[in-house]
């Protein structure tokens, strides 16, 4: 039986009598020897003295542990942060050949592997009960890693394999090592172990220590023997880097764990590191637009280059890594918010939930990718991948509106870099500045962090031609006096969709489609407004419209929303607006649609309409309360209030722009390029249709924002004409009702009272025309006309009391309570004053002026263009007596008084009545035959 053989077998024999021998220490605690006894690291430089220089590359990293109590199982080494193990430094051993025992020619090694000898990358020395507690060397060697991992170390004392698989700590920026081993063999049974990793393998100062040269006979000459290969064929490359961070010393911390269940760890120090000063930085940063086109949805890319050189070479110190990145955009490059149209967002536990070996949307949503982050590292031949998710508005490690994190990863090596930004906008401007702190320490050639390209890009390109810079500061880690300023140059060369640079003022055209659901005359319809422009024109800031005439709101039943609602909505959210709306229900009126961003695909936020009050001197307002949601974005509310007028001769309705409230440009400094409005106003039995079915058209007047945007007084102004018209006039009918009476005196200069009804049939067209005449027997008394008001005085609204003859009151459905008014008689261009109707209610004022005249001898009042607008009966009382302006000139007793009327309705159907004046002469002779009757009883 040969020796080898005698090993084999005594092996299994040994790490039984190992178990049983440890069985009584078992009651002992399992912990570390005390001190640096127990466990100790040191990284040595050149003649076995403290490698004290940052950057550096030790000539060697020695990490001792010394445990009692039991048998080691799990051994993990935690390295300092920024400590660098190169495993691409030198080639990898299979799996296969470390299994395999190894041959020496000297004598047969008791090492259970057949690795390469450039494979090795230090040497493990062991105290073992294997030898009687002899202390022997074994090497340890780069071997293929696992799935997951970034590596793997392992050495084979007395065939008992042992493996440390690196576990790389990356929490806020940090790049850090962990060796864990777990479940080692028992057969190996430990007392102490140093695991000494050279910093440059191929260097020939570790010849003498490696392959067939370690633990043999003849040691010395190991330069000869056991060179990996002749250096100018080998050229060496460095395996560890030491931190480049001068700050505090350098700290280690073992845990262990043994087979019967016990746990200890320990921690220790090294001395700090020095000559910070001295190490490179110098970062080649570089910003750039993916579309240099003025005015459209851009891509960005920024990269930070650097020369890793340092980190192979062992000959020179690697770079102090990045810590901070501060990068303000160009001017003009603002947040484009077309990007909400579908975008999801990263929640705090997706972006917790992200790991190395997370699948896609496990983590982060893939909604919320707005772009690609890549990290190309001298340490793997893998790029390490991932991409730009957008984080939760607020709820985020910034409490910011817009916030990224940046994620990458390499599954197959256990890689992870994660990184959380903040934007912020200028809030009058919209320029970005984005700030990334606690970059990877990881060292890179590359870090490339790209917005994509495309519709929903998520920028918007300067409005004009140029050469526009991106400003760039970076810091270094650990030492902010390394500092690095960078202006990266980027050209913006055409305009929208490859076309010419915009010259001088933008054009202004936008469009504006307006119309009625139901088109039927006299109907109530929805009514709907449309207004566009594109991405060359000008923003808009104002619009007004004037809408056809009879085009009228229903305003009876529906309640103001309270001013206090109002101002609270400036205060709240669009989500709470939203679910929550400040107005009542009640004064609900429509909605609203409105699109944001550039480029062909836009975000879109609802909106509510109420009907209001007052506003800026109009009766009327109509506020808008939409909720900016933008995509994920939460702008708030936005309040755009509209006054409307109400033209006092014709009642058409309009939007004064004077009065209402500027379309808002931007909201927490994102430009929200309006481009496409939609409104509704959809509310049940609110809008109705004019009864005149001529063509007519909806006027829309837009301000564009011209050159400076905050200057009103800059604006241009464009019209946007488009068709109205109702239709099926002839389905309307025309037969109302006019009544005419006379109260008082009815003998020849008598001054009665005359009241004048009108009462349309319902359904019927509205009245556009009338010309009623009164019988000859009454003529127009000009010696009771003392004072007659002036225009002048009338427009001011300040007749004298004298010049108001009479009252009126006008009843319509679409108020709860009639307009009521005077009678005036108010100077004009005819002979005869002109008798003007001033009709007030809720706001609403109308002036219905009629020419007074004679024709066939009798007293004749004329009333043209009368406003399409539904009334349900008219009254007018003209005064009697003193103040009476009507006169009798014979007895009205002695025939029948009529007056005749010719009325003419919208829809073009005209009428001719003849309608009795009821004067009180029944009810005289009446009276004359009673007393008749009562004389001759007398006589009797």
């Amino acid at each position: 039986m040969t020796p080898a053989t005698l090993r084999r077998l005594a092996l299994p024999l040994l790490g039984a009598l190992a178990l049983l021998c440890a069985i009584p220490a078992a009651a002992q605690a399992f912990s570390f020897l005390p001190g640096a006894e127990g466990f100790s690291a040191e990284p040595r430089g050149e003649g076995g003295m403290p490698e004290a220089q940052a950057g550096s590359h030790p000539q060697a990293l020695a990490l001792s542990v010394a445990l009692s109590g039991g048998d080691l199982r799990d051994l993990s080494l935690e390295l300092p942060p920024g400590l660098i193990e190169d495993p691409a430094a030198i080639p990898t051993c299979s799996q296969a050949d470390f299994a395999r025992s190894r041959q020496s020619p000297f004598e047969e090694s008791l090492s259970g592997e057949d690795c390469p000898a450039g494979t090795q990358v230090g040497i493990a020395t062991v105290t073992s009960a294997h030898g009687g507690g002899e202390t022997r060397s074994f090497g340890v060697f780069n071997l293929d890693p696992p799935p997951g991992a970034p590596s793997e170390i392992g050495f084979s004392p007395y065939g008992a394999p042992i493996a440390f698989v690196p576990e790389v700590r990356q929490a806020e920026g940090e790049y850090g090592i962990t060796l864990l081993s777990a479940n080692m063999s028992q057969l190996a049974a430990l007392q102490k172990l140093t695991l000494t990793l050279w910093g440059t393998p191929y260097s020939v100062i570790h010849d003498a220590q490696r392959g067939d040269c370690l633990n043999e006979t003849e040691p010395g000459f190991g330069w000869s023997k056991c060179q990996v290969a002749p250096p100018r064929r080998a050229n060496p490359l460095a395996y560890l880097t030491m931190p480049t961070s001068c700050e505090g010393p350098l700290s280690f911390t073992a845990s262990a764990t043994s087979w019967q269940g016990g746990k200890d760890s320990s921690a220790t120090e090294a001395g700090g590191l020095g000559e910070c000063e001295a190490l490179s930085f110098h970062p080649t940063p570089a910003g750039r637009l993916s579309n240099p086109r003025a005015s459209s949805p851009s891509g960005y890319e920024f990269e930070i280059a650097q020369d890793t050189g340092g980190v192979t070479d062992p000959t020179r110190r690697a770079p102090s890594a990045v810590r901070a990145a501060t990068v303000t955009l160009p001017e003009g490059v603002t947040i484009n918010p077309s990007v909400g149209a579908g975008l999801g967002v990263c929640t705090p536990a997706g972006y917790a939930a992200e790991t190395p070996t997370s699948a896609p949307g496990q983590g982060c949503p893939g909604t919320s990718k707005i772009g690609d982050f890549t990290v190309k590292s001298p340490l793997f031949e893998e790029t390490v991948s991932g991409a730009i998710f957008l984080a939760q508005p607020y709820q985020n490690p910034f409490g910011q509106l817009i916030a990224v994190y940046l994620v990458a990863k390499a599954p197959g090596r256990g890689i992870l870099v994660k990184v959380a930004g903040k934007l912020e906008a200028d809030p009058n401007t919209g320029r970005l500045t984005a700030s990334f702190d606690r970059l990877p320490q990881l060292p890179y050639s590359s870090l490339l962090v790209h917005f994509r390209e495309g519709q929903r890009s998520p920028l918007a390109s300067p409005p004009s031609c140029g050469s526009f810079s991106t400003s760039i500061d970076l810091v270094a880690w650990r030492d902010a006096s390394l500092r690095s300023h960078t202006d990266s140059p980027a050209q913006v060369g055409s305009g929208v969709g490859g076309g010419p640079c915009p010259q001088g003022l933008a054009p202004f055209a936008p469009t504006a489609l307006a119309g009625s659901v139901n088109s039927q005359a006299g109907a109530y319809s929805s009514f709907y407004l449309h207004l566009r422009r594109t991405d060359v024109e000008q923003e808009i800031t104002h619009y007004s419209a004037q809408l056809p005439p009879g085009l009228l709101g229903k305003i009876a039943g529906v309640p103001f929303c309270p001013e206090g609602a109002i101002d609270a909505a400036r205060h709240r959210s669009g989500t709470e607006e939203l679910e929550h709306p400040d107005c009542p229900a009640s004064s609900l009126i429509g909605h609203t649609y409105s699109g944001y961003g550039l480029g062909p695909v836009l975000s879109y936020a609802p909106g509510s309409l109420y009907l209001a009050g007052p506003y800026h001197g109009s009766p009327l307002s109509i506020v808008a309360l939409d909720s900016a949601l933008v995509g994920p974005f939460d702008l708030g509310t936005v309040i755009v209030r509209s006054a409307i007028d109400v033209d006092p001769q014709t009642a058409q309705v309009s939007i004064d722009s004077q009065g209402s409230d500027p379309i808002p440009h931007i909201l927490d400094g994102i430009p929200i390029h309006l481009r496409d409005v939609r409104v509704y106003v959809d509310r049940p039995g609110f809008v109705l249709n004019p009864t005149n079915c001529n063509r007519f058209s909806v006027a829309s007047t837009l301000s564009g924002s011209g050159q400076r945007f905050s200057d009103p007084a800059d604006d241009t102004s464009a019209q946007a004409i488009y068709d109205y018209q109702a239709f099926n006039c002839v389905s309307l009918g025309f037969k109302p009702r006019l009544s005419l009476a006379l109260k008082g005196g009815t003998k020849r200069g008598s001054n009665p009272s005359l009241r004048v009804t009108y009462v349309p049939r319902p359904g019927d067209a509205n009245l556009a025309s009338a010309q009623v005449t009164l019988p000859p027997s009454l003529f127009l008394a000009q010696n009771h006309i003392e004072t007659v008001c002036t225009r002048g005085q009338f427009a001011r609204e300040a007749c004298p009391p004298g010049s108001a003859y009479g009252t009126v009151a006008a009843f319509t459905p679409l108020l709860e309570e009639p307009l009521r008014g005077k009678a005036y008689l108010r100077s004009g261009d005819n002979v005869l004053p002109d008798l003007v109707f001033a009709l007030r209610g809720r706001g609403v004022h109308l002036d219905l002026a009629g020419k007074i005249d004679s024709v066939g001898g009798g007293l004749r009042g004329s009333f043209e263009g009368l406003p399409d607008a539904p009334v349900s009966k008219f009254v007018l009382k003209m005064n009697g007596g003193r103040r009476g302006v009507v006169e009798v000139a014979e007895s009205l007793c002695r025939k029948t008084q009529s007056a005749r009327a010719l009325l003419v309705g919208q829809s073009n159907q005209g009428l001719r009545l003849r309608s009795q004046v009821k004067t009180g002469c029944a009810n005289e002779r009446r009276h004359r035959k009673t007393h008749k009757h009562s004389k001759k009883g007398r006589n009797r």
